[in-house]
């Protein structure tokens, strides 16, 4: 599926929506409030964000770098399939981008993959609680 503006919307708000995400409102707010910088193009529908500071709380404390806060990886209806995202944030805890691949990014992500509940790994980093 091509990656789009709305594709990133739905995300956002799939994991904001999730019990395993401690941050939805934030991580909301800071979608809404920034600029998306790249969609990425290759099959997969990671994008990069660039979220101004003092616009809205950071997601993740602050530090020396930024990375990745969070994880979050369920198998999917279709047979050894997998739809994995990683929340990542930028030095000021801003959020930065979300990456959205499935099967580890072998194939495009479907339109609408249909996931197996619960989710078969979840990470959380310590900087996401503020």
């Amino acid at each position: 599926m091509l990656n789009t503006l709305a594709r990133a919307s739905k995300w956002v708000n799939f994991l904001a929506s999730r019990s395993e995400f401690p941050a939805g409102d934030r991580l909301l707010a800071a979608f809404h409030a920034g600029k998306i910088t790249r969609l990425c193009d290759c099959g997969c529908n990671s994008f990069d964000i660039e979220v101004a500071e003092g616009m809205v709380t950071p997601l993740a404390q602050p530090g020396d770098r930024g990375g990745a806060v969070f994880e979050l990886e369920f198998r999917t209806s279709e047979e050894q399939s997998t739809l994995e995202f990683v929340v990542l944030v930028g030095a000021n805890g801003q959020l930065s981008g979300i990456e959205v691949d499935y099967c580890a990014n072998s194939y495009p992500v479907p339109d609408d993959p249909v996931v197996v509940e619960p989710p078969y790994h979840v990470r959380t980093s310590a900087s996401l609680a503020i």
